[in-house]
Formats: C-alpha cells, structure tokens, sequence
C-alpha cells in the first residue's frame, strides 16, 4: 500500500456501569489539519536512559503485576498487536515479546524475548533471545501438544517450538517457500497450526498481499502458502484508487474456539474484513466489516475509517466481536501516483465495537460519535480527567503534536478484545491522559498514554467507565502501550510494553534508546467492590504549594484515609495515613517545606479508592 498520509491540523470489570460520555475537543484544535506520512525508520546515536523502577506504589483493588523483562528495541508492531500472551488451564502463562539490546542497529540480537509462569513465580528476565537464527522477531505464541511454539520472521519465517513448555532447548526452522516473508501471525487448534503472513513484496498482483499456510504435523511440513479467495486482487480490491495491497502487521487471529477459527485484516484506504472457517481452515467465508468510499481521486471528503489497529474474538456460538480505532481523514490529493491524504490528528479518536449480528458499518455512521455512542458501538475515548469540560493539549508547538508517534494510531489506538465463557467482552486500548505530560520529551511537550480497560457484561445494557490499569504512581510518568490480551481463569492477562518517554526511538520520535519494561499484569474480571470515584472529591490547594498543601477531601462514608506523595521518578518521599476518619468533610494539611522544588504526585487513598493530584513545590 504505497498511499501517503499527511497530518491535517484540523485541529468488567467491575467498573460502574454508567453509560460513557464523549469528551470535546475544542474549536481550534479541531480544525487542525497536518499530514499524514507513515513514519521513516530511522537510526540514531546509543544513548540508555534507564529509568528508576519503584514496586511500592499503590494498587488499585483487584490488580497484580510484574515487570517480567526489558528491550532496548522498541517496536512491538507496525499496526495490530499479535497474540504474545497465552494463558494454559493450570495457570501458567507464556509470554513474548520482539527483544533487542544492540542499538541502534540490532543486527545479531533482536529476535525473540520470553518468559513463563509456572504458576507460582516467572523465570528471570532474558537477555538472549529464543532463536539461533540472525535477526528475528515479531513472535507470536500458542501451546503446542504439552509444548509450546513460536512464530517469528527473519530471513523468511521462523517456527520455534520446544516439548516441554517452560524448559528444554528450543529448536528452530525455517518454513519453507517463505524467503522474504514477514510480520506473522499464528495460532494453534486442535492439532493443527495456522500462520498468516505478509509477502512483503508485489505478489500475484497485490502491492503486498496477505497469504495462509497451515502445518497439521507440529511443523514438520507446511503448506504452501496461498491467497485465500476473496483477498485476491480481483476480488479484494475495492474501487478506491489508492488502495492495492495489504501493509504489515493489518491483520490479526482471533482466540480459537475448537474448529472454528478466524482473522481479520484490511487497509485504512481499503476497508476491515474478516475470514472465518468453521472446519479448521479447510473452508473459508468472507464477512465485511466496514469498506471505505469508491473514490476517483476528483473528491475531496472527509472520511472516517479505522487507524489500522483493531482485533476481533469469537464467542461460544463463534460470532466474531471486532474492535478498532477511528481516525478522521480529509483532503485527498492523487495528482501523483502516489496518493496523498491528511488527517485531522485531533479528531481521530474513537474505540469502536461491533459484531457479526450488525449491519456493515457505514462511512457516515463511522463519522459520528453520538450516533456510535448511542448504538451501543462507543467503547471508550480520552478522558476529560479534569472536568474542564473538554480535553486539554499542551502547546507543542507549529505543525506538532503533543503525543508520542506509532504511525497510523489515533488518540486512542492498540485495542484488544476477549469473550469469555459467559459471553461477557472485554476490551483494552492505550490512551492518552491529559493530564500527565512530558514536558522534556523529544521532540516537543507530549502526553503519555495508558492502558485502559471496559467491559459489556451479558445482563448490562451499556459499557462500563473503562478504568486505567496504569494509573498508580509507578505508571505515571509512563507510557503504556501494544498491550496483548488473553482470558485465563477468571482473570484477565496483559502484556505490555512500559517507556519512560512517550513514542518510539526506532522512528519518529527523536527519543533517545534505552529500556522499555515488559510488564505482566493481571486483573479479575469480576470483582466483589465496585470502585468509588473519588477524584471530585478530592481538591488541594494552594496549588503552587511552599509551605503546605491542603488536602480537601469529602467522604461519603467512613473511611480510612491515606495521602502519599512520590517524586516524578515514581520513588515515594512522603506517607501520611490518617487512619480512620468519619463521613463528612476534613482537611489535612501536609507539610511541603522539606521537599526540593518541582513537581510532585499526591496520591489520596479513601472510599476503598484513590486518585492522584499534581502539586507543584516553589
């Protein structure tokens, strides 16, 4: 897919299920319009910028975690996130992760990062990757027999596996008639193993086209790898000019469900379709999810369509669930063969949910939040976290954006969705907080975003408020993103990637390398307590403090109370637990005079809840 995108500066839980509100953005911002280019790689000088990793900040009720691993490298995926995380019956977990140290090159030591829970501890952290081969990466993991497997690309594709899950020496292949094949995707079902894949070069009439290939001997012999009908040139082209072929990483498997199994794939110019077998790949059937407009390049609209991250998963009937993320497109130019487009960056925000029982998503649907908001089709968005009444952005200046880049990602993006037994969806996305900001990041002032999750339980009628589950004190000055997800027991399993600066160092960033933190974490999908938001409860003034800072709480019950104050590092350098206090209104002085002038986080603890404040000290 050779089409440009230009920015247009156009400028689950047991979350309270209330319905969810759409935040504004303002005038200015959104009429802001800006290109649309897809990100160069770039390299640059080594230049680690390790990070203070503190383990004794505050949990919100219900969470686990574990920083399981690190990598210099930092590009999980170009798009859709794959399947990383695999969760077996007994409680064990697997998890991959792409894994480099040599920057900026990573010629030899990118490939595979992976760890495994044996249900009681995680093995140490790795520091070579699981492949003999030269460069690797881009893994995805499942279970094989008692084993386990992995998919890589490098040189072609890489098909690790070893007997015995979480011991033994891993063997790798190369799966034949794959030279130059990259950015897979595999799954495993029912004793057989199915891998979809990029050509990564024009085939069969495709700039780049999608092919399937399956093993039904644990890899010993492979398929040759074919276009499925229906994603051939003649058939899977729709009429827009600029759209011919399929870039990296725009497609992704959903769990299996016995014999029926399912992808979904697509282009942000072409549209998302799905491909569903219910014979274990034998047959296939073509389902269209959203298509985008049959234009001539004489038009100059606006178009909303996805940001090419989404993910789908099927549920016991084997109806898919999708989820993607919108992004707002104007200003088409195909005066050259290659297409350019822009985009309006601060509008294109929106997690969309539908399923197989609706009707294709329209463009004009797609276009307005109320109407998906309305239809039950708004899963979640950026947060009015201040209650100003719309979302605020920090100045960064001409012709940049106050966020960190990953390529084609609106303000919400990466998500992720899983059904479990009861029917009951759950989705995560990475999102942007306006209120933690970055103000030394390169190359301007950017937010950080967080990983968030909401839920659709089967005897609720809307979606829950989605909840940050980065918002303690270790995650706030850090940035959350390319989350995968899998149900396991009655919990929900991530893994995610942790940066101290927001964006990536491998391209459009100007970030410095240095480690990003693999963090496993975990949360149930029911819990007993319901949280109780008490951030309008909570004021501290003055705000800039010197002496003190008043801490104005309103409790709506009795409540122990606690007030803890952590650096900008995440290290904490104040307690106070006022124990037990009655409803009503207190204040609690703290005193300020001791600590170093900057800014500080006060994180307030009450009403089985927390909520944080940022105070700055003269």
């Amino acid at each position: 897919m050779k089409t440009t995108l230009l920015t247009v500066f156009a400028l689950v839980i047991g979350i309270s299920v209330s319905a969810q509100k759409i935040a504004k953005i303002s005038p200015e911002k959104a009429n802001f319009k800006a290109p649309a280019t897809q990100l160069p790689f770039i390299t640059e000088p080594t230049n680690p910028n390790p990070m203070f990793r503190q383990n004794d900040g505050p949990r919100t009720a219900g969470i686990t975690e574990a920083m399981i691993g690190t990598s210099v490298y930092d590009l999980q995926s170009n798009s859709n996130v794959q399947n990383r995380i695999y969760v077996y019956p007994d409680g064990a977990v697997g998890a991959t992760w792409t894994m480099g140290f040599d920057s900026p090159g990573f010629a030899t030591d990118r490939g595979t990062g992976y760890n495994y829970f044996d249900g009681t501890t995680w093995g140490p952290e790795p520091t070579v990757k699981i492949e003999a081969s030269a460069r690797t990466g881009w893994p995805s993991y499942a279970p094989l027999g008692d084993g386990e497997m992995v998919v890589s690309h490098g040189g072609g594709l890489n098909f690790s596996k070893r007997a015995t899950r979480g011991t033994g020496a891993w063997t790798t292949t190369t799966i034949p008639n794959t030279a130059g094949y990259t950015w897979a995707r595999a799954i495993a079902s029912n004793g057989k193993i199915h891998v979809i894949s990029n050509t990564n070069a024009i085939y069969q009439g495709l700039n780049f086209a999608i092919v399937y290939l399956s093993s039904s001997d644990n890899g010993a012999t492979w398929t040759t790898p074919v276009i499925l009908p229906g994603m051939d040139a003649t058939t899977g082209l729709t009429g827009f000019i600029g759209f011919d072929g399929f870039g990296g990483d725009t497609y992704s498997w959903a769990t299996p469900k016995g014999d029926t199994i399912a992808f979904v794939y697509g282009d942000f110019v072409g549209g998302i379709w799905t491909m569903k077998s219910f014979d274990n790949g034998a047959t296939w059937i073509k389902n269209t999810i959203y298509e985008f407009p049959s234009l001539t390049g004489t038009e100059n609209p606006d178009v909303a369509t996805f940001d090419d991250t989404y993910d789908i998963a099927l549920d016991n009937q084997g109806k898919i669930h999708f989820v993607g993320c919108r992004y707002l497109m104007t200003g088409m130019d195909a005066s050259t063969s290659a297409v350019t487009w822009f985009y309006y960056p601060y509008l294109s925000e929106g997690v969309v949910y539908w399923n197989e029982d609706m009707p294709q998503i329209d463009t004009v649907y797609l276009n307005n939040p109320d109407t998906l908001l309305n239809h039950g089709m708004w899963v979640g968005s950026m947060i009015d976290i201040n209650g100003s009444g719309e979302i605020e952005f920090p100045d960064a200046g001409a012709d940049l954006y106050p966020w960190g880049e990953y390529r084609y990602s609106g303000l919400s993006s990466m998500p992720q969705i899983e059904v479990d037994k009861d029917n009951n969806i759950f989705v995560s996305y990475s999102c942007l907080r306006e209120d933690l900001i970055n103000a030394g990041a390169n190359p301007t002032v950017q937010l950080y975003r967080h990983l968030y999750l909401t839920s659709k339980l089967t005897y609720e009628p809307e979606w829950c408020e989605p909840r940050d589950l980065t918002g303690t004190i270790e995650h706030s000055y850090d940035e959350c993103v390319w989350a995968s997800m899998a149900l396991g027991g009655d919990k929900l399993h991530f893994i995610v990637q942790v940066d101290p600066e927001p964006g990536i160092a491998l391209a459009g960033d100007l970030d410095e390398w240095g480690d990003n933190y693999m963090y496993y974490i975990t949360f149930p999908t029911f819990v007993s307590t319901k949280p109780v938001d008490i951030s309008k409860e909570v004021s501290v003034s003055p705000n800039p403090a010197t002496e003190f800072a008043n801490v104005q709480i309103q409790l709506n019950t009795a409540s122990k109370v606690e007030v803890n104050v952590y650096d900008v590092m995440g290290k904490r350098v104040m307690n106070n637990n006022f124990g037990q206090q009655s409803a009503g209104s207190h204040t609690y002085k703290i005193n300020t005079s001791s600590l170093p002038a900057g800014i500080y986080i006060f994180n307030i603890q009450a009403d089985g809840s927390q909520t944080t404040k940022k105070v700055l000290v003269n």
